[in-house]
């Protein structure tokens, strides 16, 4: 069995697992300085997440990350918790409400689910031309990740880097930006349709670089 085969049978499995285990780490990020104060998972843009326990997690991030945790005290992590709700660009501003919770990411619960549906097409054995459908999901969703990008972009256009006073005679910087979790989840996306791209190509045109010319050719 040739490279291509063999890796065409071992690669989504795997890639598409760690796409779903990104989701478990922070997809956007939100600093103050060089300390995080705030970390948003994948799994949070998927089900939601509520003011109250993003409070509880900058209060979290400050206590081990900060040293003006433990000097401030809960009053300050609630003011700081208040203040970076505010400006997150993952809120709308003109919505009151959109303030108390971030709410499920379409775009991102596409990219969670072709992951999923990935997995289980490569599972199931009576599926042919599998290739066509890696090719799809991952399209799918890469556009769905990318979208999400753009569109977080063009929220934060004219939002820039925030000042917020610490009562201390300072100013400290809030900045937001996306993990590495997030990226990694788009390059794996990339990477499976490219591959799976230059199979189908193989595959119509040059298909003894895929099968070995003693054995019966079938659809990956």
């Amino acid at each position: 069995m040739k490279p291509l085969k063999v890796l065409s049978d071992l690669l989504p499995i795997p890639s598409y697992t760690v796409i779903i285990l990104c989701f478990f780490f922070p997809f956007f990020l939100i600093k103050c300085g060089d300390t995080t104060l705030m970390s948003i998972k994948g799994t949070d843009l998927v089900t939601g997440v509520s003011q109250q326990a993003m409070n509880e997690r900058m209060k979290e991030n400050l206590k081990q990350n900060s040293p003006f945790g433990s000097a401030f005290g809960n009053d300050s992590s609630d003011k700081s918790s208040n203040t970076d709700s505010e400006y997150s660009p993952l809120n709308d501003s003109k919505d009151k409400k959109g303030k108390e919770n971030i709410p499920p990411s379409p775009l991102i619960i596409i990219a969670f689910l072709a992951a999923i549906a990935g997995i289980v097409i490569h599972l199931i054995k009576s599926i042919k031309k599998k290739y066509i459908y890696h090719i799809s999901i991952s399209l799918v969703g890469l556009i769905s990740l990318l979208a999400f990008y753009l569109t977080f972009q063009s929220k934060m256009e004219g939002l820039g880097n925030n000042q917020i006073g610490m009562g201390l005679g300072g100013e400290m910087t809030i900045s937001y930006g996306f993990g590495t979790a997030f990226y990694i989840c788009g390059a794996l996306f990339l990477f499976l349709m490219l591959f799976f791209g230059v199979f189908s190509y193989y595959l119509k045109n040059d298909p003894k670089a895929i099968y070995d010319s003693s054995n019966q050719r079938s659809d990956s």
